[in-house]
């Protein structure tokens, strides 16, 4: 039976769900806990085990093991219970620490300057713009989920912005300007949605806030600064050039 499930399934299946298969086969009753199958990086450890995998977050409660996981590790569930070593498999540490300069943040999500870049991280921080910090985290997708943070000192933020008038489409923009036109907010295929519009000394554009950062638009005067990070510059519907941000990051700066 081993055999033929193999040929037919290949390498379709991973070991684990080739055993739960076999034994379903051979006729036995399969607890629905052990079909559960997650892999994650470990945010939390306590009572309950918490992993995320992108944008979700798992609760796992754990009755045994605890010392066997550390935040910042990649770990495989394989119960919705951790009850012995068999519920689980540590694959290694997948985190790294970084140093870098805190631009300001929206929400949960802040952005770091570290070196040449500018990092869109999402972690509850409490700091003032200028901050030198030390963090530590992981990436997953474009974001940097940070576990843990240290201040280490103040420093000067330096110039990391385009002029808007030399915008191209199709690229990954960060721009600094003052908000020169609110143009309301709306859901969009379950989405929210804002438009505005900033400038800085050498032209205007229209900027399209979507998702959390839609959510900066009612804080929002005109004449406020605004920054934008790995934002995404794209030809609009009236053929002008504008700037997305979905996965970068809009801030305001005070």
């Amino acid at each position: 039976m081993e055999e033929e499930l193999r040929e037919h399934f290949g390498d379709l299946l991973d070991e684990d769900t080739f055993e739960l298969l076999v034994r379903y086969a051979k006729g036995e009753r399969i607890d629905l806990e052990e079909s559960f199958r997650v892999e994650g990086i470990v945010i939390e450890v306590g009572d309950v085990l918490k992993i995320r995998r992108g944008d979700d977050v798992y609760d796992v409660p754990l009755e045994c093991c605890k010392d066997r996981f550390e935040l910042g590790y990649l770990v495989r569930i394989k119960s919705k219970v951790v009850r012995s070593e068999r519920d689980f498999e540590v694959i290694g540490d997948v985190s790294r620490t970084v140093q870098g300069i805190f631009l300001g943040k929206n929400g949960s999500r802040f952005a770091l300057a570290v070196g040449n870049s500018v990092w869109n991280c999402v972690g509850n921080v409490e700091c003032d713009r200028g901050d030198l910090i030390e963090v530590k985290g992981f990436n997953q997708g474009e974001k940097f989920f940070v576990l843990s943070y240290r201040k280490l000192g103040k420093v000067e933020v330096g110039e990391m912005w385009s002029r808007i008038k030399s915008v191209v489409p199709l690229k990954l923009v960060n721009l600094r300007g003052r908000v020169s036109g609110l143009s309301g907010e709306r859901m969009v295929k379950g989405k929210k949605m804002a438009i505005i519009h900033i400038s800085d000394e050498s032209g205007r554009i229209r900027v399209v806030l979507l998702g959390d950062n839609a959510k900066l638009y009612r804080g929002l005067d005109i004449g406020d600064w605004v920054e934008l990070y790995n934002c995404y510059a794209r030809i609009g519907y009236d053929g002008e050039i504008e700037v997305v941000c979905e996965d970068g990051l809009a801030i305001k700066v005070f």
